[in-house]
């Protein structure tokens, strides 16, 4: 089982090219940011992770998603970067899959596309009309990107993605594409990843939930014709994304990272409050010190 994290690197944080670096000094497989861009002062939308419903200092101070992960990975040879997640449906799909291509090639083939629809309706407001459909145009954006990423002469004709025959470079290293990890709990989750997801990253799931849900996802899978081994699972762990304090005893204990890869976790990646260089030093430690 690999084991990352994830972090809101801001600017208040430890730079993410000593981030990076230090992950992967210290082995760790792989690095996620998240994505907010621009969020609005008001908002009646709650947060759904704390009791008061107030958004994090973290999410409005957020660089942008693919700038940092190229930082991080022009500092490392071998550690993985990813979105945790990427706002698809606030995003124009044709520069999206340019972004995706773009990092996947200057990484070398290191790049893991998280994708999520997103729930904060004003922000995705600010950018589009999607939020109502928001699911749907985000599986439509993926088929449309996929196609760029494969295909000498793409063009796509959906529902709210239309282009006629493209040029897009340069082309992914990973064949066919960079992986495509769904994020979310909903109840039809489990049922978008068998359809069309290279991978699910649930968050806070316990080992034995994950396991049920594995069956339940391969079962999913199987009925659409689709191997399930090709399906990974990763477990999104840890500190509410956001979180500023630097509290060691919510790093997860070794009994649980063994549960996870008793059962059949391909990853777990452990959210990391939004620290400076000491406390994200001694946090990264303590979590290797964890691992099975």
């Amino acid at each position: 089982m690999d084991l990352g994290i994830l972090m809101f690197v801001t600017e208040r944080a430890l730079p993410v090219t000593d981030l990076a670096r230090a992950c992967e000094e210290r082995g760790l497989e792989s690095l996620w940011v998240p994505e907010h861009p621009v969020v609005p002062v008001e908002h009646e939308t709650r947060y759904p992770l704390s009791a008061d419903g107030k958004l994090p200092r973290a999410y409005t101070e957020l660089p942008d998603c693919f700038a940092i992960l190229t930082a991080a990975a022009a500092v490392t040879r071998r550690l993985r970067v990813g979105t945790g997640i990427c706002l698809v449906p606030e995003r124009d799909p044709l520069l999206t899959a340019h972004q995706v291509a773009t990092l996947d090639w200057l990484s070398g083939g290191r790049f893991l596309f998280g994708i999520g629809a997103g729930w904060l309706r004003e922000e995705m407001d600010l950018f589009t009309p999607h939020f109502p459909y928001r699911f749907a145009f985000m599986r439509e954006a993926v088929a449309a990107m996929r196609k760029l990423w494969t295909e000498d002469r793409p063009a796509f004709e959906g529902q709210w993605v239309r282009f006629p025959p493209v040029l897009c470079r340069p082309r992914p290293v990973q064949r066919p594409t960079p992986p495509v990890i769904l994020g979310g709990m909903g109840p039809n989750a489990l049922k978008r990843v068998a359809a069309w997801g290279d991978g699910w990253m649930p968050i806070g799931i316990s080992p034995d939930d994950m396991a049920g849900a594995r069956r339940e996802l391969d079962r999913l899978a199987l009925e659409r014709g689709r191997d399930p081994r090709r399906i990974s699972l990763t477990v999104m762990i840890g500190a509410p994304p956001g979180m500023e304090e630097p509290a060691l005893d919510m790093l997860p204990p070794r009994e649980l990272l063994q549960g996870y890869a008793e059962q059949g976790a391909d990853r777990v990646v452990v959210s990391l409050p939004t620290l400076g260089a000491e406390d994200a030093y001694r946090h990264l430690d303590r979590l290797v010190g964890a691992r099975p």
